[in-house]
């Protein structure tokens, strides 16, 4: 399972590089069929050397379309219409989640009781999406650079791109941020049933109800603090404040019993998914950005996300073997107070600001 965070980790880089050569369409396209096929060649699968390669390959593509998904969103739509486009982008991993709870065991099920059967028939279902986009980025234009927006966008993207990005401190801020952030819900997501199971005394049925909540609170918050992020036009409001929603959430979770617990959880899954709009629509703002840029700032904030979630699981695994999962659930939580310190120091990236600013200085 973890590879898949590697590769994600090191071909978001690979995608930003290839950003920087106006590769955009192409790259987003390789990455959708290389999900799509990694997934689909499951069903050729007889051994665990197999399984692993095919687990690389939809690492690979999903490293591939991230950098290339903010992009083209910062390439198809206008400067007031990314936030509500990065609202409904950030929510969709948690309707995805949700959706995979609720359908993939009648899939399993009506397929015969075959999990191969199951990730195949998802594998060509990917597939089936890359064809279609493929198809509508050609009709569309897309491929040509036809649907720029705006003159921003349009300026020439030197060399050394990454050594530029880099240099920038709130790219530096919002990576770190990103890191702390990945690391700890990483471990969360992946160890917290077992820890109500293994130490906290739940059975299956139970554990697992109260984990769902997690996806259901990030589908809330998303919608919530995206529509409200975009109409106020403000984005620091809505980071280091979810992360410490987060630290808090996870205190209760596992110090918790009962409600407390279950609002605990809730309460980490909305602070995560909360800042998620923002995340995306800030690189958007920093200055002097196109999609080029925008492209390797991506590619740099995901690379140490995703690394820090590869590294997170295997870390915390050996760690609560030692001092049990309660209270390296609890030390890990503290990557989120540094997320919120680093979201604390970056600068206001929205407009609201300024307006704010205009209609003081007009009265």
């Amino acid at each position: 399972m973890s590879v898949v965070c590697l590769m994600i980790a090191g071909f978001s880089l690979v995608s930003g590089y290839m950003l920087e050569k106006d590769k955009l369409t192409s790259v987003f396209s390789v990455g959708l069929w290389l999900m799509g096929v990694g997934a689909a060649s499951t069903y050729l699968v007889n051994s665990f050397l197999a399984l692993f390669i095919t687990r690389i390959v939809i690492g690979i593509g999903f490293g591939l379309c991230l950098p290339a998904a903010g992009s083209l969103i910062m390439r198809c739509f206008s400067e007031g219409e990314r936030p509500y486009v990065n609202t409904i982008n950030s929510i969709l991993p948690y309707i995805a989640t949700a959706l995979t709870f609720i359908f993939t065991v009648p899939l399993y099920l009506w397929l015969g009781h075959s999990w191969k059967l199951v990730i195949t028939f998802l594998g060509l279902f990917m597939m089936l999406l890359a064809l279609s986009w493929s198809m509508v980025s050609k009709k569309s234009g897309i491929i040509s650079g036809q649907t720029m927006i705006d003159n921003k966008t349009k300026q020439k993207t030197p060399r050394n791109l990454f050594r530029q990005v880099i240099r920038n401190k709130q790219v530096v801020l919002i990576s770190i941020a990103e890191a702390g952030d990945m690391w700890s819900f990483q471990f969360l997501t992946s160890y917290l049933p077992t820890y109500y199971i293994s130490e906290a005394g739940l059975d299956l049925a139970a554990a697992s109800n109260i984990t769902a909540v997690f996806p259901a609170a990030g589908i809330i918050a998303g919608l919530a603090c995206g529509i409200w992020m975009s109409r106020s036009g403000l984005r620091k409001p809505f980071t280091w404040p979810m992360h410490l929603i987060i630290f808090a959430g996870t205190f209760m979770a596992v110090n918790g019993t009962g409600t407390v617990r279950l609002a605990g959880v809730f309460l980490a899954g909305f602070g995560n998914a909360g800042w998620a709009p923002a995340l995306f629509t800030m690189p958007m703002e920093f200055e002097d950005m196109n999609p080029a840029r925008v492209g390797a700032v991506y590619a740099v904030m995901l690379s140490a996300g995703f690394l820090a979630a590869f590294v997170s699981p295997w870390a915390g695994g050996w760690l609560g073997q030692q001092i049990g999962l309660h209270d390296t659930i609890f030390y890990f939580s503290f990557s989120s107070l540094i997320a919120a310190l680093c979201t604390f120091m970056m600068e206001e990236t929205g407009p609201g600001l300024k307006r704010q600013e205009i209609l003081w200085k007009e009265s």
